[in-house]
C-alpha cells in the first residue's frame, strides 16, 4: 500500500476526534511580551541598576511593538517560586536550557535576559520562548558592555531583533511549494513595521493534548483573561519541523503573508500524527555567507570533502547551473563556504555523485558554522534510511493507536449528547480508517523485517520494530471491539427512527451503548454516572442496580497506598514532559502498577492502557527534537531508547491484568 494512503487513513483516523477545522490565526489577540531579567548578585549591580534597567528595556521596546501588544519587563529575584509559572521557575534552575522543554502553549511570549558583571565587563545574554508557537530563538544572543548605563539599550536592541511575530499557516491548494501565514494581531495595526519581504519564519506542528489549555500570565504573574464570550480553547502542544522554513515573498494589507515554503521532505507539513495544523515564528536572521559542516548519522564531523559537492543559495535549491553557488572546502576548518554573504536563509544542496543529493534549508544566524547530517558512506546511509523508515512506521503506528483511542472517546462524547447518528457516523469512519492503516503498516512491517537481517543498524532497532508489531497488534484488537460498538449503535439508530420503539427505550440503549465505550478506555467514573442516568430514565430496574453496584464495588479504592498508586498512574504520570521525566517515571510507575495489582485493580489497568497510548507518541515527538551529533542528545537517545523497552514490557504486562 503506498504512503499515501498511509496518510490518508491517519488523516481519516484523526478526523474522529472532536472537530477543529483550523487552528485560531488570533487576528485581534495582543502579543504579551514578558521580559524576565535575571541579574547574577554584584556589588556594582545595584537594586538603582536593575530598575534603571526595567525602565530603559520599557523604553526600548514598547514603541516598536506599539498596538500589536504591551511589554512587560519584571526582575525575576522579585518572583515568588511558588507564582504558578512553571518556565521561569524552569529557568531559575536549568538557565537557557529550560527553554527547549516541550510544554503545553499559553500563547505569551517569554524573553530572558542574563545579565552578569566579571572581568570589569557587564555581560548580557538573551533568548526567547514563544507560547503560541512553542519555539524558541534558536541562539542565545550575547553582547559584552563596560558602561552600566549602556545595558538597558544594548540589551533592548539585542531582544528587539529576537521579537519573532508568529503566524498561522494556510497551505494553498494545488501550491505545495507555497502557504500563506496569516499574522497573529494583524487585526489590530499594521504588520508590515514587523515582517518584511526575505523575512524568515521556523515552522512548528501543533497538536491538541488532552489537558485543558493552561492560563496565560503576565510578566508579573497576573492571569490574562480570554476575551468575553469566547470560547476555551483545548490544550495544545507543538513540535519544532526541522529542515522546513517560510520565506516572505510578500506581505498583504490584511497581515495574510505570501510564502515560499522550503523544506527538505517531500511532504513539508503533513497533517498526520495528531497534527492539527502548523503555526511559526519570524526568526532573526541576517545576510551572511554560510559554512556547512556535514556530519555522519555517528554525530562524526567529515574532514574531507571526498566526493561530495555542496551548493548553497539565497534565491532557491541548486539545479548546477550557476558556478558561483558552489561552496568550497575548507581544509583547516572542514566547512563547506559559500563565495557571497546569503540573506537571511541558505538553501544547501548536498550531492554525493550524480544520483544522491539532499537539500537542507539553513536560516543565516550569524557566521557561526552549521551541521548537516548527511552520510558519505553507502552502508552507513543505507541504515541511515533502513533507521529512519523503521522509526517513520513505528511513530505512525503509536499515531494510529492513539487516533483510535480518541475515536472512542468522540463516539462515547456524541452519545452523551444524544447524537447518535452523528457517533454511529464517526464510529464507522474511525474503523474504517483504522483498518486501513493496519493493512498499509503490516505491509511495510512485513517489508522492514525482511530487510532488516541485511541492514547493520543500531541495537535498538529490533526493540523499535516489536513495538510498532505491538501497537499494530493493539489496533487490531480495539478495531474489533470499535466494529462491536458500531454495530450496537447501528441498531440504537434504527430503533430511534423505528416509530414504534418508544424513545425511553431508544435512549436506554443509546446509554447502555455509551457504558460499553467507556467501560472499554477505563473510564469508570464516567460510566458510573451514565448508570444514575440510566437509574432515572428506568427506575427500579434490579438489573442496571446490580450492575452499577458491582462497578462501584470494583472500582472501589483498598487503602491510601492504592489511592496514591492509582494517581500517580492516572493524573501524575501522564503530566511527564521531558526524556528525563519518563527515565526518572520508570520506578515509580512500576511500584505503582505492582500496588494496583495486588488490589486486582483491573479498571486502573485498562486506563493506562490509554495513557500508555498518548505517552508514547509524547516520548516520540521528544526523541525526534534530539540531534544524534550532540553529546547531551546522544545520552536522551540512550535513556529514551531503555524507556521505550521498560514501556514496552510493562504495556504488555498491563494489557495482560487489564483482561484483554
Amino acid at each position: 500500500m503506498t504512503r499515501k494512503l498511509i496518510l490518508a487513513a491517519a488523516a481519516a483516523l484523526l478526523s474522529t476526534a472532536p472537530a477543529l477545522a483550523q487552528l485560531d490565526p488570533e487576528p485581534k489577540q495582543p502579543y504579551v511580551w514578558r521580559v524576565v531579567v535575571s541579574v547574577k548578585p554584584h556589588p556594582l549591580l545595584t537594586a538603582e541598576f536593575r530598575e534603571r534597567l526595567k525602565r530603559d528595556l520599557l523604553a526600548a521596546l514598547q514603541p516598536g511593538l506599539g498596538a500589536l501588544g504591551t511589554v512587560e519587563v519584571i526582575d525575576l529575584a522579585s518572583r515568588a517560586r511558588d507564582g504558578g509559572d512553571a518556565l521561569l521557575q524552569q529557568f531559575d534552575d536549568k538557565g537557557f536550557a529550560a527553554l527547549d522543554v516541550p510544554r503545553d502553549l499559553t500563547g505569551a511570549k517569554t524573553h530572558f535576559l542574563r545579565v552578569e558583571h566579571r572581568d570589569g565587563r557587564i555581560y548580557l545574554a538573551a533568548r526567547q520562548y514563544d507560547g503560541f508557537t512553542g519555539l524558541s530563538s534558536p541562539l542565545v544572543r550575547t553582547q559584552t558592555i563596560r558602561a552600566p548605563e549602556l545595558a538597558g539599550r544594548t540589551a533592548g536592541l539585542m531582544l528587539d531583533r529576537d521579537f519573532g511575530p508568529v503566524g498561522t499557516v494556510e497551505p494553498v491548494v494545488g501550491r505545495p511549494d507555497e502557504a500563506r501565514l496569516l499574522i497573529r494581531g494583524a487585526g489590530l495595526g499594521s504588520v508590515k513595521g514587523v515582517v518584511r519581504t526575505g523575512d524568515v519564519f521556523a515552522v512548528a506542528a501543533v497538536r491538541k493534548t488532552n489537558r485543558p489549555a493552561p492560563v496565560v500570565r503576565t510578566a508579573t504573574g497576573k492571569i490574562v483573561e480570554p476575551p468575553p464570550g469566547s470560547v476555551a480553547p483545548p490544550g495544545l502542544t507543538s513540535t519544532p519541523r526541522d529542515f522546513t522554513l517560510l520565506k516572505v515573498l510578500d506581505v498583504g494589507a490584511d497581515g495574510g503573508c505570501r510564502c515560499a515554503v522550503l523544506t527538505r521532505y517531500q511532504s513539508a507539513m503533513p497533517v498526520t500524527g495528531g497534527v492539527i495544523g502548523y503555526r511559526a515564528m519570524k526568526l532573526g536572521t541576517v545576510s551572511a555567507p554560510v559554512a556547512v559542516r556535514l556530519a555522519s548519522t555517528d554525530g562524526v564531523v567529515y574532514k574531507t570533502a571526498s566526493a561530495v559537492s555542496v551548493r548553497a543559495s539565497d534565491r532557491a535549491f541548486s539545479t548546477g547551473g550557476d558556478p558561483t553557488e558552489v561552496c568550497a572546502f575548507d581544509n583547516a576548518t572542514y566547512q563547506f563556504r559559500s563565495q557571497r554573504p546569503l540573506a537571511n536563509v541558505a538553501c544547501v544542496t548536498v550531492a554525493l555523485g550524480p544520483s544522491q543529493a539532499k537539500q537542507f534549508p539553513v536560516p543565516i544566524l550569524s557566521d557561526d558554522p552549521v551541521t548537516i547530517p548527511f552520510d558519505i558512506d553507502p552502508a552507513k546511509e543505507e541504515r541511515a534510511a533502513f533507521e529512519r523508515a523503521v522509526l517513520k512506521t513505528a511513530t505512525e503506528a503509536a499515531d494510529a493507536r492513539q487516533a483510535q483511542s480518541v475515536c472512542f472517546e468522540a463516539v462515547a462524547n456524541l452519545i452523551s449528547k444524544q447524537k447518535n447518528a452523528d457517533a454511529l457516523a464517526r464510529a464507522e469512519d474511525g474503523f474504517k480508517a483504522a483498518d486501513a492503516a493496519d493493512k498499509s503498516l503490516s505491509d511495510e512491517l512485513a517489508r522492514l523485517k525482511e530487510q532488516a537481517p541485511r541492514v547493520q543498524k543500531a541495537d535498538n532497532v529490533d526493540a523499535i520494530l516489536a513495538k510498532a508489531e505491538q501497537n499494530l497488534a493493539a489496533l487490531r484488537t480495539y478495531n474489533v471491539q470499535l466494529a462491536g460498538h458500531r454495530d450496537k449503535i447501528a441498531k440504537v439508530v434504527a430503533r430511534e427512527n423505528d416509530p414504534s420503539v418508544a424513545a425511553k427505550e431508544a435512549q436506554a440503549e443509546a446509554i447502555n451503548a455509551r457504558i460499553a465505550l467507556l467501560l472499554a478506555r477505563g473510564d469508570v467514573d464516567e460510566a458510573l454516572a451514565a448508570y444514575d442516568q440510566l437509574a432515572f430514565l428506568i427506575p427500579g430496574d434490579a438489573d442496571v442496580k446490580a450492575r452499577k453496584d458491582k462497578l462501584a464495588a470494583e472500582w472501589k479504592v483498598k487503602d491510601d497506598a492504592h489511592q496514591k498508586a492509582r494517581d500517580y498512574l492516572l493524573k501524575t504520570w501522564p503530566g511527564v514532559q521531558t526524556v528525563a521525566d519518563f527515565r526518572d517515571s520508570l520506578p515509580l510507575i512500576r511500584s505503582a502498577v505492582d500496588e494496583c495489582k495486588k488490589h486486582k485493580d483491573t479498571w486502573t489497568m485498562r486506563k493506562l492502557l490509554t495513557v500508555f497510548s498518548t505517552a508514547v507518541v509524547k516520548l516520540n515527538d521528544l526523541v525526534a527534537q534530539l540531534d544524534p551529533a550532540s553529546d547531551a542528545d546522544k545520552k536522551l537517545l540512550a535513556d529514551a531508547n531503555q524507556v521505550g523497552k521498560t514501556m514496552a514490557a510493562l504495556e504488555q504486562e498491563v494489557r495482560k491484568l487489564a483482561g484483554e
